[in-house]
């Protein structure tokens, strides 16, 4: 079972305890997130001690990743998601806002700005984000029921996050967790994640047996519909 921790020099950490692990390991994911993963026989408290010394590592880590990253690209009109489409509103007012509501993502900023200024499209991407959190639990919650009852594979809870280092996860009590990025994908692929999760289910771990599963719940697609997926990151914009 994975969890997470707030470290006071690294933040965020995620603790986990692979079945096959033979040593303490850290990894630092493209996000920035860091996964602290280490063996049954090793307490917390141990792999925490040894995450502590490797904080120059972390540092330097971290900084490669963050030297790698793209500058954000501008998001300019159009611009619409599954259901809501992005107005910019340019007007007397002293500082920048958005509003999410009735298919619409309404961003509202100084008429003296310029859409391109960084904290508009702070803004923008922002709501952009709310309009992707509505949209997906409107929709993800109710398909994962339609899935889970068709699998014969039965959750505990399921949550949507604005998760960007993955797309799903679940957790040893079965509680699935859905990141809202998902909101960028078509359907069929949608429907891939879902499923992958709900393979979890059965199989807490990516062996043999969970892929033929998953590739039987996806009439044979599962490799087809891999490839596809890695046109897509939970890392946008």
């Amino acid at each position: 079972m994975n969890s997470t921790i707030e470290h006071p020099l690294f933040g965020a950490v995620t603790l986990c305890r692979p079945e096959r692990s033979r040593r303490i390991s850290i990894a630092v994911k493209p996000t920035g997130e860091i996964r602290l993963s280490f063996p049954r026989g090793v307490s917390q408290k141990e792999a925490l001690a040894f995450l502590d010394s490797k904080a120059e590592w972390i540092a330097k880590a971290k900084a490669k990743i963050a030297a790698k990253v793209p500058p954000k690209k501008e998001i300019t009109m159009p611009f619409a998601t599954r259901s809501h489409s992005l107005s910019l509103n340019p007007a007397s007012t002293l500082r920048v806002s958005a509003k999410v509501g009735d298919g619409q993502i309404v961003v509202t900023y100084p008429a003296d700005k310029n859409c391109s200024d960084e904290d508009v499209q702070q803004m923008i991407r922002w709501g952009i984000e709310k309009a992707w959190e509505i949209e997906a639990k409107a929709l993800l919650p109710g398909r994962l029921a339609e899935l889970s009852k068709r699998a014969g594979l039965s959750y505990h809870s399921v949550a949507v996050r604005n998760t960007k280092s993955r797309w799903g996860s679940c957790s040893s009590r079965n509680d699935i967790s859905l990141s809202l990025h998902l909101m960028r994908l078509p359907d069929e692929l949608v429907d891939y994640i879902l499923l992958h999760e709900l393979c979890h289910i059965a199989h807490k771990n990516h062996s043999a047996d969970f892929y033929r599963l998953l590739d039987r719940l996806t009439g044979g697609r599962h490799a087809a519909l891999q490839r596809e997926m890695k046109k897509y990151n939970t890392l946008w914009n």
